[in-house]
């Protein structure tokens, strides 16, 4: 009789930037768990500053959907009950407008919704056509005034709640107004200031040009010393499948924390994990046994498909950097699968839900593939968001389906174990593709011998390569069964963020990329993260257009037809170079 027991394992996931923590190994000889030197941190100050452009991006593109919406009733010249149909129906589905007045001579014509303000007077800056009031708190909640006038003379006003801004600063920025006045801020007390005359000198700041507001950015400090692996926990797996509950009868002291045959999850929480691990590692019975490690997460002559997603012209710079539109003549990546392991999918939102399949949850085994975190998100996005619906942004792939499994929980936290067992179910249940924008500084026999599975069934594997500008090589991203990718930025230049070595496979756009949030919000990020679900999108499009294709082929090709950077042909920082959807597709065009 065995007994099963809960516990929580670590993987830090930061959307922004690759957490770096340290890594371990187990030695044959000694049967110890050793340290190893850390690799050396980027300067804080240059991912705040990538963090702040990354924020006031978002937050340009959030008020410029809110805009959109309001123009557009505005120049329709609509009846009033008609225009508070639209209202009604906009309140009702969508979280970012607390309501809607219509005005004529400043004076309320028509109320939909819990309109708390609507002040035109309140309406004090101007960008576009559009005017915007400052923040202001009504209820403990802050809010914003816009309005667009009608072709009748009307008015329209939207009171806008900034719940969202909260929402995607999370604990590492705080937001002023035009004014300088701090209004919006993380739970870090760190960066509780009140005006923009309080901000230490060290401090990285960006401007949102349409309200002149200032976003500033304070990293949380790294802690001193975090460990590599679960603490009292070790993966097992079995020599003889078949004599495992003996040998559990044999071994009470012992709780079986996760399972997934042929792979177990033990832990005794009176053993330190060294010393568990010593012992266990002299089992006759046993294939091999390590700690269950702590991970890190992580754009000729063909005419162009150009597609009306409201932020592909105006933002996505980096799918016509990988000459997407001339790749989108070629192949949609129809009948694909692309597998997204990370931190899960919302499974509502309106660029995916149409092309999710049932998912998979690697803490309960359940389908529950929801994402409170948004990092699994905002990469699905980027890889095969819903393409040529007017609402959004353009993903890659855009006609491939997307495999939710959710192998980090809500706050970014799982094990090899997890992601190992994420990678058995994805290939068992029909992916084409597996992208995974996670990894850290250390190998895991567990991982390792989920990634030889799913490359010997015929599934690709794209990997990040990590922001951390060190040469020290992730895990997976360091296995030969998986195609890994640095990234660049919109000059084409490395990112000053992006791990390099011989490693690297290829390279792609991974420096202020637009994608989906959580909530039907739409977000900017950067990372390798954000560069990998390019590669996964174009392997996407690759297996629909020659099926035929074994993994290693569809690398060669991705390889083969890459944009070359830097030093010529293979190099440490860009690999085989920027990768190039046109030229890898119509290579195959006459095959």
């Amino acid at each position: 009789m065995w007994r099963m027991a809960k516990t929580v394992a670590i993987v830090a996931l930061v959307g922004l930037a690759l957490a770096m923590i340290g890594r371990a190994l187990i030695d044959d000889n000694q049967y110890a768990i050793q340290q190893k030197e850390i690799p050396k941190k980027l300067e804080t100050n240059a991912m705040d500053q990538l963090m702040a452009e990354d924020l006031a991006l978002t937050t340009s593109m959030f008020l410029k959907q809110l805009s959109a919406q309001l123009q557009r009733w505005a120049d329709a010249d609509l009846s009033e009950d008609e225009i508070q149909n639209r209202f009604e129906e906009e309140v009702s589905e969508h979280p970012h407008f607390n309501g809607f007045a219509l005005l004529h001579n400043d004076q309320t014509d028509v109320t939909v919704g819990d309109m708390s303000v609507s002040n035109p007077n309140l309406l004090t800056h101007h960008h576009m056509s559009s005017e915007f009031s400052d923040p202001y708190e009504v209820d403990g909640k802050m809010y914003m005034l816009m309005g667009e006038e009608t072709k009748g003379g009307q008015k329209i006003l939207g009171e806008i709640d900034l719940s969202f801004v909260k929402a995607f600063i999370r604990n590492t920025a705080a937001v002023a107004d035009a004014s300088g006045n701090f209004f919006v801020s993380g739970d870090n007390p760190n960066i509780d200031w009140k005006t923009t005359a309080d901000l230490p000198e060290s401090i990285r700041s960006e401007t949102v040009p349409e309200l002149g507001w200032q976003i500033a950015v304070q990293s949380e400090q790294p802690e001193k010393e975090k460990l590599t692996y679960v603490e009292h926990q070790a993966v097992i797996k079995f020599k003889r499948p078949q004599s495992n509950f003996t040998w559990f009868d044999d071994h009470p002291d012992l709780d079986v924390v996760r399972q997934n045959d042929p792979f177990y999850v033990v832990e005794n929480d009176k053993e330190s994990t060294e010393t568990l691990i010593k012992r266990l590692q002299r089992d006759y019975d046993l294939a091999f046994v390590e700690p269950n490690y702590v991970f890190s997460q992580t754009g000729t002559t063909a005419l162009s498909t150009v597609p009306n997603d409201e932020f592909f012209a105006p933002y996505q710079w980096n799918l016509e950097q990988i000459e997407m539109s001339e790749g989108w003549n070629l192949s949609g990546g129809d009948d694909v699968t692309i597998a997204i392991l990370d931190t899960g999918v919302d499974p509502d939102h309106q660029d995916l839900k149409d092309k999710l399949l049932t998912g998979f949850n690697a803490f309960d085994d359940s389908s529950d593939h929801s994402d409170a975190h948004g990092h699994g998100t905002h990469v699905a996005g980027v890889a095969a968001a819903l393409t040529n619906n007017v609402t959004g942004i353009a993903g890659v792939s855009w006609n491939s389906n997307i495999l939710p499994v959710k192998v980090l929980n809500d706050n970014g936290e799982g094990s090899s174990y997890e992601v190992a067992k994420g990678i058995y179910w994805a290939v068992d249940n029909g992916a084409d593709v597996i992208n995974m924008s996670l990894g850290d500084y250390y190998h895991a026999d567990v991982l390792q011998d989920a990634v030889r599975y799913a490359y010997e069934n015929d599934v690709v594997l794209i990997a990040a390569s990590g922001n951390d500008n060190v040469q020290d090589p992730m895990y997976p991203a360091q296995y030969e069964e998986v195609l890994t990718v640095a990234a660049v930025d919109d000059s084409r230049n490395r990112a000053f963020f992006s791990n390099y070595g011989q490693h690297i496979d290829v390279a792609a756009p991974g420096a202020h990329i637009p994608s989906l949030f959580p909530n039907n919000q739409y977000t900017v990020m950067s990372g390798t993260s954000m560069a990998a679900p390019h590669v996964a999108g174009l392997a996407g499009l690759v297996r629909a257009m020659r099926p035929d294709l074994s993994v290693e082929q569809v690398y060669e090709v991705i390889r083969n037809s890459a944009r070359d950077l830097g030093t010529e042909g293979h190099d440490e920082y860009y690999g085989h170079g920027e990768i190039d959807v046109a030229g890898t597709l119509q290579s195959l065009a006459g095959n």
